[in-house]
Formats: C-alpha cells, sequence, structure tokens
C-alpha cells in the first residue's frame, strides 16, 4: 500500500509540474490546433493475481505463457503540450482459462482508466524529429469484473467494483504525420478487488489486492492539423504580419523624410526640390509674393548677384531698362540653373500635377521673350532598361512639348532632347530617384 501511495504522489506532483508549464508556454498559446488523438488497440490481458486453488490462467511451465486475444480497447488523448499527454481509455477483457488443467471458469470486466502520458523523447532533449517515440504512462484504473455462465452466454452474481492503479509504457512508431503505430505493455495493481480472476470471492489472506497485465497493439490517429504544419501557417503568419510592419515601418520612415530640408515633410511637400533655407508655404511651394513665378528667395538671390557683379551702374539707362534687364536675367538663370523642372512618376511620361507652376514659368518667358528658343531635356532614374529609358527621357520631353504647344508656343522654337539616365546622383533611395525623373530646361 506504501507503494502504491508513494507511486500516486509522484504521479500528482508530475502532473502539477507539467500542467504549470503549460500555462507559462508561449509557444502553446500561440498554436491554435485540434490536440486531440483516437486510439484503437487490441491485445491480450491476463489475470496474474489472486485465483483460486484449482484456477490458474496458463501454464506455469511457459515462460510468457499463452497469448490470448481476449481484450479490445478504444480511447482519445490529449496532447497538452510536447512533454505531456492526457489519456482515456475504455476497455474489455474477457478471461477464461488457456489450457486443460486448471478448473473452468469465464470472467468478464469493463474498466475506464484516466492516465498521463510522458514523451521521452522531450524530456532528455532526444530528436523530436524522429519517428520512434518513447511514451511511458501512470494512472487510475476503476474497473466492473462479472463471472459469465459460459453455456448460457449469461453474466450471472454481482459485480466487483475494483479500483486500482495502472501504469506500463507504449514504444510508437509514426507511420504518417497524423497516424502512428503502437505497442502497450501495462501493469495493473488493484487495492480494491473482491473477487479473484476465476470469478469467485477471494481469500481474506489477499487483503483486497490483485493485479493483472495487458499486451496489446494498436493505432493512434491525430485529429486535425499536425502540429509541424500548424507551427509552420504559424510562422508564415507571423513572418507576413511582421513583413506588412516593416512595409508601415518604412512607409512612415519616408514620409518623414524631408529631401529639401524646408520644413514640410516629402507627403505633404508639392515642390520638394525647394531651394534650402527658402520660405515655403504649408503645402512646401516657395513663397512668390509677386506674382511674377520666380520665388523671392531666387530673385533675391540673382539681384544680389546682379548688383556685385554690375560694378559700375550705366546711367545711360533708364530704371525700367534696368529693372526690365533685372527681371530677364533672373528668368534666365533661373531656368538656365535647373531651378525649374518638371517632374514624373516612375515609368511616366506624363508630368506631376505639382509641375503645372514650372510649365506657366516657362510659358511666361517665352511670352515675354519672343526670340528665345529653348532645349528641352528630358531625364530618367535607374531603373529599368537603358535603352527604353533613353526613349523615356525623351518621351518626356515631347510631353512638356506638346503642353507649351497646346499654350500657343511655336513649335520651332522647342527643342528636345533626351538625357537618358540622369547619372549625376547616387541613386540610395526612392526620394533620390524622385529628384531625377524630370525635364529641365536650356535657353538658346
Amino acid at each position: 500500500m506504501k507503494n502504491i501511495l508513494s507511486l500516486l504522489l509522484i504521479y500528482l506532483l508530475s502532473f502539477n509540474a507539467f500542467s504549470q508549464e503549460v500555462i507559462d508556454s508561449a509557444s502553446t498559446k500561440k498554436i491554435k490546433l485540434n490536440r486531440w488523438s483516437l486510439d484503437l488497440s487490441f491485445g491480450s490481458s491476463r489475470g496474474i493475481r489472486p485465483y483460486n486453488d484449482g484456477y490458474f490462467s496458463t501454464e506455469n511451465d511457459k515462460f510468457l505463457g499463452e497469448i490470448n486475444l481476449n481484450s479490445v480497447n478504444i480511447g482519445a488523448r490529449y496532447y497538452v503540450n510536447k512533454y505531456v499527454t492526457f489519456k482515456s481509455d475504455l476497455a474489455f477483457d474477457r478471461f477464461i482459462p488457456t489450457n486443460n488443467k486448471s478448473n473452468d471458469f469465464e470472467v468478464a470486466q469493463f474498466r475506464l482508466s484516466i492516465q498521463t502520458m510522458f514523451n521521452i523523447n522531450a524530456l532528455f532533449g532526444l530528436s523530436e524529429t524522429s519517428k520512434f517515440k518513447l511514451l511511458p504512462h501512470i494512472g487510475i484504473n476503476i474497473a466492473s469484473l462479472k463471472t459469465v455462465k459460459s453455456s448460457q452466454n449469461q453474466v450471472i452474481g454481482s459485480p466487483d467494483h475494483i479500483l486500482g492503479l495502472i501504469y506500463g509504457i507504449s514504444p510508437s512508431y509514426n507511420i504518417t504525420k497524423k497516424t502512428a503505430l503502437f505497442l502497450d505493455m501495462t501493469l495493473i495493481n488493484n487495492f480494491r478487488q473482491h473477487h479473484t480472476w476465476d470469478g469467485n470471492v477471494s481469500d481474506e489472506k489477499n487483503n483486497l489486492t490483485g493485479q493483472m497485465s495487458c499486451l496489446s497493439i494498436g493505432i493512434s490517429y491525430k485529429l486535425g492539423k499536425p502540429v509541424e504544419q500548424v507551427k509552420e501557417e504559424n510562422k508564415k503568419l507571423v513572418d507576413a504580419k511582421n513583413e506588412d510592419l516593416e512595409k508601415r515601418m518604412k512607409e512612415v520612415e519616408t514620409k518623414l523624410i524631408d529631401t529639401d530640408k524646408d520644413g514640410v515633410l516629402d507627403y505633404l511637400d508639392q515642390e520638394n526640390n525647394s531651394i534650402e533655407g527658402s520660405i515655403v508655404d504649408t503645402k512646401g511651394v516657395m513663397v512668390d509674393k509677386n506674382k511674377n513665378n520666380i520665388p523671392d528667395e531666387i530673385e533675391k538671390y540673382l539681384d544680389k548677384n546682379n548688383g556685385a557683379n554690375s560694378g559700375i551702374t550705366n546711367t545711360s539707362q533708364s530704371p525700367s531698362n534696368t529693372n526690365q534687364k533685372s527681371t530677364d536675367d533672373a528668368f534666365t538663370r533661373a531656368i538656365n540653373d535647373g531651378y525649374i523642372c518638371v517632374y514624373y512618376e516612375t515609368n511616366k511620361s506624363v508630368y506631376i500635377s505639382s509641375s503645372k507652376d514650372s510649365i506657366n514659368y516657362i510659358l511666361t518667358y517665352l511670352n515675354t521673350n519672343p526670340n528665345a528658343n529653348m532645349d528641352l531635356i528630358g531625364y530618367t532614374d535607374d531603373i529599368g532598361d537603358r535603352f527604353d529609358n533613353q526613349q523615356l527621357g525623351l518621351d518626356r520631353a515631347n510631353n512638356v512639348k506638346d503642353t507649351l504647344i497646346k499654350l500657343g508656343i511655336d513649335p520651332s522654337r522647342l527643342n528636345t532632347i533626351s538625357g537618358g539616365e540622369d547619372r549625376t546622383y547616387v541613386p540610395s533611395s526612392k526620394e533620390t530617384r524622385s529628384l531625377v525623373r524630370k525635364v529641365i530646361f536650356r535657353i538658346k
């Protein structure tokens, strides 16, 4: 009895330890799957003791005795985690003598067991991918034992309700990811058994104890998806979420970029090539208070340089002529120095809507300088085939030319040129590339 109580204590402590691991295990919470499996097995059961005089189950001179297919077992398992599995079985046993030396008897038993199985592979760090697994198990067994009248096949007498400790080991081999063959070797120690295995009342000297064994072979089938498949699907889901999160983070980082350092983020900036230090409005467009299509900062810079370079004021020129010449020079410098550009999206030959101001700027210059002619030079970024980019640069230049022609400019004043890929920059980011998909202008 002390040995039985010790085994029960070990069982309860083991159950408590592993159940705590389930609560704390992050992997268990993440994996969503059907953890159940069904078992079906057949085998040979044998009552070891007690027997009354004249009754015994097999030949004494045989080491393993007679193999008698007299037990069927159906059960279910619940996989708590990779270490522990709960198992419940409903079994039927039929005990008869397997030799002519014993008195005739026939006893039937129904039993229900609730057990915990342990995965030796996982517990001792062995290969979890191995198809072979060793699964010891221990638990409680409840049984009902009745004597059967063989001649009429009728159950007679009162049943003996038995409580015992069941333990054993089940070597298992995975045929597929969901199906496994197993061999089960089980021993049951009963500590509340009134009847002998031959169907009679046990002698008091047996002290309500009994013992039986069962050797069976069966098949286990897992319901739902295999753990490995679910883990793989969860990994793909996590990877997809991480990829989406990374993409969103990049989008946020992109939106926080201010290429021209004017204080307006690029995703709000309608003119992301403002001169550093220039005054811009809330849309990132350089301020032009006098509405002459020349940003005030450019105008101030050009006026300052014109004054510095002139040295001596030409008194022969009237103030109006001087102002007009200064304005014309400002227009020319702004255009030829590349401050006036028309921009494009990737692989597009139609300029973006925010470039309309640049078109108006060029139109104003050509209208106020009817003798001036102009080269329109189209550029692309480094993405795509170089030959195709050469054509794309020309298409962009022609796109601006067609617009100016529709606005009344003589086609003979406009010459289109393809600059191909702009190699004057390091293509390190999306924002850098957006600055070279453009058309620039040269006054002739």
